[in-house]
């Protein structure tokens, strides 16, 4: 039997124990079944093995959603994502990105209707933790433009910036979770909340955005010139200063670089 077969077989074996066909039927005959061990026990040490190692990879990403809902339930509910959304590559740093959306659809986490948006941010910020290092644009190579041709402008983002807009007050439970002393999370507000999610040097930072600035920064990561970025902001606010918001953008270190469009 090729290498390939027997991996898939093997696989198959462990971590989906009621599938069956005549090939995988071959390849259960192929084990000894004495020792007094039924072959499916022996096999769930593998698949305990497999399953626990996968989710303590996931959610090594989730210490606050730990604390949220408590070791036991995110635990069951990892094990649950692991066995429908097994690994495709060897490196783990980012498995468990797809957890929001599983756990979107989770049945007993319909009674946590914020837990989606939250694991992505915690898990926005662990990737931006990963993110490749790169540099922050040195506004010295803006100084020499003129205000015409900034107008033209198109800015590239650092590697680790990411955007979320929740309807959930995020940041308020980010509080919560990362309070020292224990104690019993408070009515949450009808706020939503947009952030700002990157890594300027060692250490990832989360940042609360008004409407205006979200719109900002999100309009620049689609590549939207200054001009129709400006265009478009002073249609939904008249008292929007693009000169303020740019030159604290470039003085956080949330740009990598520009170009300048015809």
């Amino acid at each position: 039997m090729p290498l390939s077969k027997i991996q898939k077989n093997f696989k198959e074996m462990i971590l989906e124990p009621d599938y069956s066909d005549r090939e995988q039927e071959v390849f259960r005959a192929m084990f000894r079944q004495n020792y007094g061990i039924a072959l499916e026990n022996r096999m769930k040490v593998y698949r305990n093995n497999i399953v626990r190692g996968l989710s303590d990879a996931a959610m090594a990403a989730l210490p606050m959603t730990r604390k949220l809902v408590g070791e036991a339930f995110l635990e069951q509910a990892m094990r649950h994502y692991v066995l429908q959304n097994l690994p495709e590559e060897g490196n783990l740093t980012l498995y468990g990105m797809g957890f929001p959306d599983f756990i979107k659809e989770y049945e007993p986490a319909r009674h946590l209707p914020y837990l989606s948006d939250f694991t992505r941010l915690e898990w926005a910020w662990e990737a931006a933790y990963y993110a490749d290092d790169d540099r922050a644009l040195d506004p010295v190579l803006l100084a020499d433009i003129s205000e015409e041709k900034l107008l033209h402008l198109v800015f590239a983002f650092r590697s680790s910036f990411s955007l979320l807009d929740s309807v959930f007050p995020l940041d308020e439970i980010v509080d919560f979770c990362r309070a020292d002393e224990a104690e019993e999370m408070h009515e949450l507000s009808n706020k939503g909340a947009k952030l700002m999610v990157f890594r300027p040097d060692l250490k990832v930072e989360i940042r609360k955005l008004d409407e205006s600035e979200y719109k900002f920064l999100k309009l620049l990561q689609q590549g939207q010139t200054i001009e129709r970025v400006v265009v478009t902001l002073l249609e939904s606010d008249p008292n929007f200063n693009i000169t303020d918001l740019l030159q604290k953008h470039l003085r956080l270190g949330t740009f990598s670089d520009f170009e300048m469009r015809s």
